[in-house]
């Protein structure tokens, strides 16, 4: 039996977001009002209330706020085991991801990571990420 990866349904908000990611490029909704970043793209800023927003690239670059390690997925297509994490994005906003960086236990709260892809199909690239080490970060 084959099953298949539960997927994202795209809306009007949320399309320009997974059409970015298919090219390898992070976006987020930046507030025209107030200049706040958040996630997930809503119809209002959540910070001002401001109407009025746009998508943005991200750096890609944060630190982990928050990680665990997922032993029984969602769904029995999704492999596991494998980390899930928020990460607090340089820009004000944060992120609910993977870290793909290979583990056997949760990346420490306030390490630095960097935008990764994982490519799921033809039509779908799912934004992860990796760790930056300090021999690793620009200097």
């Amino acid at each position: 039996m084959h099953l298949e990866r539960p997927l994202p349904t795209p809306s009007e908000l949320t399309a320009p977001f997974w059409a970015a990611a298919r090219e390898h490029r992070l976006i987020r909704p930046v507030c025209d009002d107030c200049s706040r970043s958040f996630f997930t793209p809503q119809l209002i800023c959540p910070h001002c209330l401001g109407e009025k927003w746009s998508y943005q690239t991200s750096t890609g670059r944060g630190s982990v706020y928050s990680s665990t390690i997922v032993h029984r997925p969602p769904s029995p297509a999704i492999p596991a085991p494998y980390e899930l994490a928020i990460v607090d994005m340089d820009e004000g906003w944060q992120l609910l991801t993977n870290i793909v960086t290979t583990r056997d236990e949760p990346t420490p709260i306030g390490t630095r990571v960097e935008v990764t892809w994982t490519e799921i199909d033809e039509n779908w690239t799912f934004p992860a990420f990796h760790t930056i080490y300090p021999e690793d970060a620009p200097r």
